[in-house]
């Protein structure tokens, strides 16, 4: 391909669902997840959010720390995410460097760095973690003069991304997702997938850190338990980021399994799941209305926050007995 100095796509903005409940804070979900929406939104023109919320798997997911760090949203195997992408439906290439790959760390870099040229340089918005601020952006352009990348960061502001610091700005890992075109995927094949993705999490079949780290169900009693904690002393600033971030991931969850239950005939069982994460929703956004408060929240309402994570918790643990019932019933129709 031939050569250009300096490259800038201008079709490129933030995903923001218009369609969405005003209540719901959608501008939290997974910054992974809004990125890849803000890919095939800017190459294709539009995208389904809940279809690629719930098909990647996001939907179903959360994490929680015993401290109610933020980097829990991140502390999890990574290459879960380009196969969400896949199972939602479109071929890409994934790009990355962790923690104990630093011997690899240059020849990494180069070769994402030429792969983000060569995808701009297609009309294609590559996928980028550590942009601005340690979340997923996209990139949109390049200078060769400068060295830098420019980008759109979680915020939807643009930013610059200088080449060197290409994995090894704040977080000093890489992670690059390229969305090529669609991939043909059979969606009720999809739906089903995404329906086992939604238990092995909720089961914690997953990799993580744990136990400082909790996923699934359990990862609401640890979230509880820190309120708890902190209804006696404790600084509570970043409260919203775990509340906005998991009721925008439920919301997308009730709203995919509405739309699975009718692809896959109508099941009762996906209905009544459909029906109980619309519970959890629920409870979510009581929890958002406490946590999303300015200032300090007082001991009763960290404790009410605390219990409304627990009914969240029971009713997705209904919502997974769901599912299963689903899927012993799908694997036994197939055998």
């Amino acid at each position: 391909m031939k050569t250009i100095p300096k490259l800038q796509l201008d079709n490129v903005r933030w995903h923001h669902d218009t369609a969405a409940d005003a209540s719901i804070p959608t501008w939290y979900l997974s910054s992974y997840t809004k990125a890849v929406l803000t890919a095939i939104q800017a190459q294709e023109g539009e995208v389904d959010q809940v279809w690629v919320a719930g098909a990647s798997g996001a939907a179903f997911r959360i994490w929680a720390h015993h401290e109610l760090c933020p980097s829990a949203t991140s502390v999890f195997d990574w290459s879960l995410l380009p196969a969400g992408v896949e199972n939602a439906g479109w071929n890409c290439d994934y790009h990355s460097r962790l923690w104990h790959e630093e011997n690899v760390a240059q020849e990494r870099q180069e070769a994402a760095h030429r792969a983000i040229v060569r995808a701009l340089q297609e009309g294609k918005v590559p996928v980028c973690w550590d942009i601005g601020v340690p979340e997923w952006g996209v990139i949109t352009g390049y200078d060769d003069e400068a060295l830098e990348f420019s980008a759109i960061n979680v915020f939807g502001e643009p930013v610059q991304l200088k080449y060197e610091e290409l994995g090894r700005r704040a977080i000093p890992i890489m992670s690059v997702t390229i969305i090529h075109g669609p991939n043909g995927v059979n969606r009720k094949q999809a739906a089903v997938n995404s329906l086992k993705t939604a238990v092995d999490h909720a089961e914690q079949r997953e990799w993580l850190e744990r136990p400082e780290y909790q996923d699934g169900p359990a990862a609401y009693e640890t979230w509880a338990s820190a309120l708890e904690k902190l209804a006696d002393c404790g600084e509570q600033d970043t409260l919203s980021y775990y509340a906005g971030t998991y009721l925008a991931a439920r919301y997308y969850a009730r709203r995919y399994m509405d739309l699975v239950a009718g692809m896959l005939d109508d099941a009762e069982q996906l209905k009544a799941a459909a029906s109980t994460y619309a519970e959890v929703e629920q409870h979510l956004i009581g929890v958002w209305e406490i946590l999303s408060k300015e200032g300090q929240r007082s001991p009763s309402e960290l404790r009410e926050a605390a219990e409304l994570l627990r009914k969240a918790k029971t009713a997705e643990e209904t919502a997974i007995d769901c599912i299963k019932g689903y899927l012993a019933t799908h694997d036994l129709a197939e055998a």
